[in-house]
């Protein structure tokens, strides 16, 4: 509709001050227009936002401020609304596309009503400036798309729950693990759904404790879950509370990494390395094979010298039953220490599982000196204690470290070897450092370790003995380290090797 006969005002008749204060203090547009479109009022809100002074628009058709397809729908509501009463958009309001004087458009809410006791119809139109919450709204969208993206694209378990155990939200890696479809899921309890019953019981109560306890610090735990093919997949959780404004528990999230197969490939690893660890031993027996037959002879052969005494003591007219009895406990005696030598064989070549346990590590090299002895003597090499006082009790696998130790002398065995025209000599040593660790030290006189070896050797397969397999070192520190200690090699002033391993005292141990 064209506006004839434009009347130029910028707002209300000024003989109503207060309507025109009104009309500047609206945050909103507020626009008036006569039955025919044309703009009789424009309020400062409304310059604002369009970019027009009031002066520009007054008595211009409204439709300057639309875009082309909402100019021409607002041209047919008005004339429909004149014609038939009808209100489309008046008292309805509706979301519409505005034009600024720049050009530039931008969505609003417009609202228009009829003002009563006009004579010609006259209207006024409030436009709500839609802009930031458009923008607030894409970047919700944009924010839940990128969330949406992260769950699927996830490789771990993401699960949320409300505080009755139902499932609120799951992944796409969680629906492939349970192979269930999300919509299958909702709604499910999930400790009925999912975990095991020999499980179910120990995991719904600490899902309890967790929702009662409302911390926000996340915790920590692992059970299986059972997939619908009826798989048991061992998961690592990680799950954290949600709270609202008043701290109350609205919900668990939970995280979950599927360990089933790292769990079995780090047994089979333990395996392995047991498996290893047992052929070093039996390798290391097999080379002190001599000294412990030497060992075992002396007992053995003083059971034979006894019993043959013995028999002629109990021959004679008049036996001596008190040197019969006292050769009977010489023998009792030297079957035991024969016992006791194939006891600590037994105990270092058995496989299987070992277990840490409360050890004095003087104790542990005493039960050793009869099997490091026998085979040092045998090469004549002599060996030396010298074991500090008072040392801390520490948790270690016994037999383990006792592979460490045999791994070391022999080794220094071997080296002093090719030491001919002097006297060969072994230390064993232990203290307690200034850092609270107990060092033991094994230290000889020979020929030490070449420069050029220094940087390999505690590599596997890495030796200079040309029957040897590489593996007593890379072994050892492998040990030590599972010990949470170190193992190092050092020279040995004026000559020979020396190497250390030091072990931790923890808190508990230290009481």
């Amino acid at each position: 509709m064209d506006c004839a006969a434009p009347v130029r005002m910028t707002g209300p008749d000024s003989r109503f001050p207060e309507l025109q204060a009104l009309l500047d203090a609206a945050v909103d547009a507020v626009i008036v227009i006569d039955a025919r479109g044309c703009i009789e009022a424009f309020n400062r809100s409304a310059e604002r936002l369009f970019g027009y002074a009031g002066a520009e628009v007054i008595g211009r058709n409204v439709s300057m401020l639309m875009t082309d397809s909402d100019r021409y729908q607002h041209d047919a509501y008005m004339e429909r609304y004149q014609r038939s009463g009808v209100p489309h958009i008046i008292g309805i309001g509706r979301e519409v596309q505005n034009r600024r004087k720049d050009g530039s458009v931008f969505p609003g809410f417009l609202s228009v009503g009829r003002i009563a006791d006009a004579k010609q119809p006259r209207y006024v139109g409030f436009i709500h400036d839609l802009t930031m919450r458009h923008q607030s709204l894409a970047a919700v969208v944009r924010e839940r798309d990128r969330a949406n993206r992260f769950l699927e694209a996830a490789q771990t378990i993401l699960i949320a729950l409300d505080p009755c155990r139902r499932v609120t939200l799951v992944n796409r890696q969680g629906c492939e693990i349970l192979g269930c479809e999300e919509d299958a899921l909702l709604g499910l309890d999930w400790f009925e759904f999912a975990v095991p019953p020999e499980e179910r019981d120990s995991a719904m109560r600490q899902f309890d404790a967790f929702v009662a306890a409302g911390t926000s610090t996340p915790a920590y735990g692992e059970y299986p879950v059972r997939t619908r093919a009826g798989e048991l997949r061992l998961v690592a959780w990680r799950y954290v509370a949600v709270a609202d404004a008043d701290g109350k528990v609205t919900g668990i999230l939970y995280s979950g990494d599927d360990v089933t197969d790292a769990r079995r490939a780090e047994a089979e690893a333990r395996e392995a390395r047991e498996r290893m660890m047992h052929v070093s031993r039996l390798a290391t027996m097999g080379e002190m094979t001599t000294g412990i037959a030497h060992e075992l002879n002396q007992p053995l052969a003083a059971i034979t010298t006894y019993a043959q005494a013995s028999r002629r003591l109990l021959a004679g007219p008049d036996p001596a039953t008190e040197d019969v009895r006292e050769a009977l406990e010489q023998i009792a005696a030297q079957a035991l220490r024969a016992g006791e030598i194939i006891r600590r064989l037994r105990n270092l070549v058995r496989s299987g599982e070992t277990q840490r346990e409360p050890t004095q590590i003087n104790t542990l090299i005493e039960e050793l000196g009869t099997l490091t002895r026998a085979d040092a003597r045998m090469n004549d090499v002599g060996v030396t204690l010298a074991l500090g006082e008072n040392l801390p009790v520490l948790s270690l696998d016994r037999i383990q470290i006792q592979q460490v130790l045999l791994n070391l002398v022999r080794n220094a065995v071997q080296a002093l070897e090719s030491t001919a025209g002097r006297h060969r000599e072994i230390w064993i040593s232990t203290a307690l450092t200034r850092a609270g660790e107990v060092e033991v030290q094994v230290r000889d006189n020979g020929p030490g370790v070449p420069a050029g070896f220094l940087a390999r050797m505690f590599l596997p397969f890495s030796t200079t003995k040309s029957d040897g397999t590489g593996l007593g070192l890379a072994i050892s520190r492998s040990i030590i380290e599972a010990h949470r200690g170190t193992l190092e090699y050092k020279g040995n002033a004026p000559r020979g090797a020396c190497f250390v391993f030091r072990l931790p005292v923890s808190q508990d141990e230290k009481t």
